[in-house]
């Protein structure tokens, strides 16, 4: 079964200088899987570039996901000009089908990204998406048979993904839980329910997000608070970062500023893995996972 991660803004310059940490000794902490396999093991491409300017989350996912450029594949930016309407267009917005969960969409009170706030309904779907990707080709080359799916923290993260025929799950910082659009479900499989239920995010009120090592054993340790570094919110601009409670205005958001927010889509995932059996049948699954928190580094 193939399994795509897509590290947002995780560019080389970040794997070369983490093989600098620790003052070179990459085994303290790589070890010999995780990045360390990637690199030994898989095709490294140390001088890619896109083919297009503008590298936002949904123009990236989709052109990977469609081996297109965005003037064909129609996601040109995360937000765009309808000159039909006159209005600004978020990307996978689409009014027929709704979040399943009620009161699921963006809390415009606390929400920071405001190419999110652009949206004028919950509805999500691949509608936009102009041409077939990854994915649909592999159902249609499986008759339909194999299972395809992508979990991502950001919605635009995992529908281009997902294409036209598998299903999407992302993460709601509303209702804290991972949710999806009629487009995909009528109602929640139970497993899904089952994990949210687990209200895993609750689990980081009052932590933080810690560096693993003394700051001496980094590259760049000494330059963790520097004048140019935004301090949000009383996230603070050096390590650690302070969670909050549960009920902090800004919780929710600090998760996925993390590694926290990291874990629980690879929890989610996970469990998606096992609940769906993929890898298990006679044809070919396919799992798309996006780590989003990087973009913050």
């Amino acid at each position: 079964m193939p399994v795509g991660h897509r590290l947002g803004s995780f560019c080389r310059s970040l794997w070369t200088n983490c093989e600098a940490i620790c003052l070179g000794d990459t085994s303290k902490t790589w070890g010999n899987g995780g990045f360390r396999y990637l690199m030994s093991r898989g095709i490294w491409y140390a001088n890619a570039h896109h083919a297009h300017a503008n590298a936002e989350t949904v123009v990236g996912h989709t052109t990977l996901a469609t081996g297109a450029d965005p003037a064909v594949h129609g996601m040109i930016g995360n937000v765009w000009l309808d000159r039909q309407t006159g209005e600004f267009k978020y990307n996978i917005e689409d009014p027929d089908y709704r979040i399943l969960t009620p009161g699921a969409d963006v809390d415009k009170a606390t929400e920071i990204d405001p190419t999110q706030k652009v949206a004028s309904s919950d509805g999500r779907s691949p509608a936009a998406i102009l041409v077939s990707t990854f994915g649909d080709e592999l159902a249609i080359y499986g008759a339909g048979r194999p299972k395809i799916f992508a979990v991502s923290m950001k919605d635009r993260g995992a529908v281009p993904m997902a294409g036209h025929t598998g299903e999407a799950f992302w993460f709601s910082k509303t209702s804290r839980e991972f949710v999806t659009s009629a487009y995909y479900y009528e109602h929640y499989l139970a497993w899904v329910n089952a994990w949210n239920q687990r209200k895993l995010s609750d689990t980081y009120a009052g932590k933080s997000w810690e560096l693993m090592h003394e700051k001496s054993k980094y590259l760049f340790g000494n330059a963790d608070d520097l004048p140019w570094e935004t301090d949000f919110s009383g996230y603070g601009r050096a390590f650690p970062h302070p969670y909050g409670p549960t009920d902090g205005k800004y919780f929710m958001t600090r998760l996925t500023l993390s590694p926290a927010g990291d874990e629980l889509t690879l929890s989610f995932a996970e469990t998606l893995i096992e609940a769906e059996h993929l890898g298990r049948h006679d044809v070919t699954d396919y799992l798309s996972i996006s780590f989003s928190p990087t973009l913050c580094l």
